[in-house]
């Protein structure tokens, strides 16, 4: 469902910083680029991790996925990966 690459993570770590109990949260949003189902893509934000999200744990850090976006997630892979100063969603 998902993966993160290296270059990904060092930034996520460098500039998101999540604090104690937080994590990345990929989630849907309105609109953008990289559109798996029309009209919504990915994001990312900080956020506390609730119960119900699936976690992914890359080297210390926790990127997960809150239950309510499982939807737009499912049948499909994502790639999160970080390249000349921008993050880069790869959907397969």
């Amino acid at each position: 469902m998902l993966e993160v690459t290296d270059r990904a993570v060092e930034w996520m770590k460098d500039e998101m910083d999540p604090d104690e109990g937080q994590g990345v949260n990929v989630y849907v949003r309105y609109g953008g680029e990289t559109q798996l189902k029309q009209g919504f893509s990915p994001a990312l934000t900080v956020d506390q991790i609730p119960p119900d999200s699936k976690i992914f744990e890359y080297e210390g850090l926790q990127v997960f996925i809150k239950e309510a976006d499982f939807w737009y997630f499912e049948d499909a892979e994502l790639q999160i990966d970080f390249e000349d100063e921008e993050v880069i969603f790869n959907l397969k």
